[in-house]
């Protein structure tokens, strides 16, 4: 079987005007082309379309069983035409989110996405840190929301917000009664890290964190996931360590406690691949750092970058140099 698009326009055209010289001028084509046309797609599908003599022209049975097949192939080819065309103004983004991202700044996101940009396409995919970091250079998420820069050649980093850390642990623990803990107390209490084939970077950057205290924590592995995480302490299993933002959210039989020491900060931002120039992802960019600096008002500024933006390989934890 073989026929052509432009001969199922002459059957379409020519069924509603049931006149061949109509035909014609209406498709800018001579009367015996569209003949031609006819007679060629007749005989791809072995079938008589139409009857035709001196005074009329009309389908025949079978064509009017082919007409709704014709009209059918011709909407899902224009569809496609407008699809196909529209495609580099098209606005979507592929968005995988860290804690941050997806539990404080997200919602706030979404909201001004639909206000501003209600065309916008956001599709939001949960991976975890080696996903990232394999997916996002392969085109398969085109920005990471709310993370630590990523070991991955071509990044483009834009810091956003800088966080202090505090520990995640049961209301029922005896660290809950206490309005403040000290790190000493994790020389007994485990803590809740992701499993390496998750994240290779978070056990080592849990061991850099604490060697200054002469601490090596007592790992209990888990799903990156952070409401896993944070149920593995809600259980009694651990603590988590998390940055002062997810304090605001709220985790069944979870509270959070600051650390009486002084602990690093965590820097967090927006990471996608330096040529990476959508039109899309620079509107996200620009509404995340709008949401950002409504969010977090003094930290957000502080950690703006003050040029246009960071291209260099930065890790995801500090202490990446044991992480590698």
């Amino acid at each position: 079987m073989d026929f052509r698009i432009r001969q199922l326009q002459c059957f379409l055209t020519l069924s509603d005007l049931l006149n061949y010289n109509k035909t014609a001028r209406v498709l800018y084509m001579s009367q015996p082309t569209i003949t031609f046309q006819i007679k060629s797609l007749e005989e791809a599908f072995g079938v008589k379309l139409f009857m035709r003599d001196r005074q009329q022209v009309r389908l025949t049975d079978a064509g009017v069983a082919f007409r709704e097949y014709a009209q059918t192939i011709m909407d899902t080819v224009h569809s496609a035409h407008d699809c196909l065309s529209g495609l580099h103004t098209r606005l979507r983004l592929r968005v995988s989110c860290g804690p941050v991202g997806q539990f404080v700044l997200l919602p706030a996101v979404l909201r001004s996405l639909a206000a501003r940009h209600p065309e916008f396409e956001l599709e939001v995919i949960e991976l975890t840190t080696e996903q990232q970091i394999t997916r996002l250079p392969e085109g398969k998420v085109d920005a990471l929301l709310m993370v630590s820069a990523l070991p991955v050649p071509g990044l483009r980093f834009d810091p956003i917000y800088e966080d202090s850390l505090l520990a995640m642990v049961s209301d029922r623990s005896a660290l809950a009664k206490q309005t403040s803990i000290s790190v000493e107390s994790l020389r007994e209490t485990p803590i809740i890290a992701s499993r390496m084939k998750d994240c290779r970077f978070h056990q080592p950057w849990l061991h850099g964190l604490l060697a200054p205290f002469g601490i090596t924590p007592r790992i209990v592995e888990s799903p990156q996931s952070c409401t896993v995480q944070f149920a593995y302490a809600a259980a009694g299993e651990g603590l988590a360590i998390a940055t002062k933002s997810m304090e605001a959210c709220v985790f069944p039989n979870v509270v959070a406690r600051p650390f009486r020491e002084v602990m690093p900060s965590l820097q967090l931002g927006l990471a996608s691949m330096s040529e990476n120039d959508s039109k899309a992802l620079t509107i996200f960019r620009k509404i995340v750092t709008e949401c950002a600096a409504v969010a977090f008002p003094t930290k957000a500024a502080a950690a703006l970058p003050k040029t246009k933006a960071m291209h260099r390989p930065v890790v995801l934890f500090p202490s990446h140099t044991q992480a590698s």
